[in-house]
């Protein structure tokens, strides 16, 4: 693929694959014996190939290993006694296994719609199975942009800030969602607003419902030999197989119990990148929150925070001052979305980026701006908030980033 080839040709260019350590499995990371004076951490690796296990000592540790990796399962009554198959969205690779059979999709998020819109090409009928329902966004949004090109945009941010929130959702539903494709398509209306939970995006739900080769339906009440008993309704539905798009648990088993078990449970991390607890400022998660907007720059913003940490150009505050950062944000988010687990790494995409490129000294000077490069600033307000302007200053700034984003 293209982001594939992206990735590839500049790690090649910059010599990354030389770093990169092949069919490694880590299996356990531990303070070493001198961590409290040196905050160093033991990393023991097991070669795939040969199952030999070795241990290093590393200055920092980061944790990237991603949030979509393990898949969830959820149980329901009965669920032994079905004959057909039963597998996760993580599996589906293509239609072609799906060709002529009646599908249940377990879940409206947007590897649940991916799938059952793929698989209704093929498929004899597609189910769609939901709780709770969901507003869809289609990636094409106003003037044929991209949708999050069109609205993560600073000025929509002050609204986003300014206005409670079940105002703005109603406001994109009603000007930027229903008309497209009205909530009143679906047999399970949305339970919460557009911004209160993860953003759902698909082209192909709203065609499909129409045509009748994806049926929405609500959860499943019980399994039977031949298929699903959904909710409100006496009659079974026949399905050779059931998809479970339902998402995925974070789970570090490589990690101290003590560590392990708090970012399993509690996932409480200091603007979703460090674990307050720790004496020293040397373990970094990377990549684990739940955004409203595009991942890969909040990353590479968190990326840029762990190096300047990791290097000592940068301390962390106290974990008093880290704590109080986290309730405040857990609070925010509990008035805001709907419940879950993993309330404390929700994250809105601009503000998150300002909030760590404020920390390191990348945030855009707009103030001076407004008045050495009006044109600049403009475009930086009112037009799409580009990851480039957080290379205008700060630690490794691109001579280039300006064109870039006037482009």
């Amino acid at each position: 693929s293209e982001l594939h080839e992206f990735f590839m040709s500049n790690a090649t260019e910059k010599g990354g694959l030389n770093h990169i350590q092949y069919n490694s499995e880590v299996v356990e990371v531990k303070r070493a014996a001198d961590y409290d004076e040196t905050g160093r951490w033991i990393v023991s690796v097991k070669n795939t190939l040969s199952g030999e296990v070795t241990s290093d000592t590393y200055d920092g540790v980061a944790i990237c290993a991603g949030r979509i990796n393990v898949p969830k399962w959820p149980s329901y009554e009965s669920q032994v006694k079905f004959k057909g198959k039963i597998i996760h969205s993580h599996s589906v690779k293509g239609g072609a296994p799906y060709e002529k059979k009646n599908v249940v999709v377990v879940g409206m998020g947007c590897s649940g719609l991916d799938a059952a819109a793929e698989i209704s090409s093929v498929a004899k009928q597609v189910y769609l199975s939901t709780r709770t329902g969901a507003h869809v966004l289609n990636r094409v949004g106003p003037d044929g942009l991209p949708i999050d090109y069109a609205l993560a945009r600073r000025y929509i941010t002050f609204l986003i800030d300014l206005l409670p929130a079940n105002l703005l959702s109603w406001l994109l539903e009603t000007v930027l969602i229903d008309p497209k494709a009205s909530s009143n398509l679906y047999a399970v209306k949305p339970k919460f607003h557009v911004l209160s939970k993860d953003p759902v995006l698909n082209d192909h739900l709203a065609s499909k419902l129409l045509s009748g080769s994806i049926i929405q339906k609500r959860d499943i009440s019980k399994f039977t030999e031949n298929g699903v008993l959904l909710e409100g309704e006496s009659s079974v539905t026949e399905a050779e197989v059931v998809i479970m798009a339902t998402g995925y648990p974070w789970k570090f088993p490589f990690l101290e119990e003590d560590i392990r078990t708090e970012m399993e449970n509690q996932l409480t991390l200091y603007k979703c990148t460090w674990y307050p607890d720790l004496k020293h400022s040397t373990l970094a998660f990377v990549g684990f929150f739940l955004p409203f907007g595009p991942s890969f720059p909040m990353g590479e913003m968190q990326c840029r925070w762990v190096a300047q940490v990791f290097a000592g150009n940068l301390k962390l505050p106290s974990k008093e001052t880290m704590m109080d950062d986290i309730k405040k944000r857990l609070e925010i988010n509990e008035q805001r979305y709907a419940p879950c687990s993993k309330q404390g790494v929700r994250v809105d995409y601009t503000q998150f980026l300002v909030e760590i490129a404020e920390l390191i000294g990348a945030k855009p000077n707009f103030y001076k701006m407004l008045f050495t490069d009006p044109q600049l600033w403009f475009k930086l307000i009112f037009g799409p908030s580009v990851s480039y302007q957080y290379r205008l200053q700060g630690p490794h700034p691109w001579e280039g980033a300006r064109e870039a984003i006037m482009k």
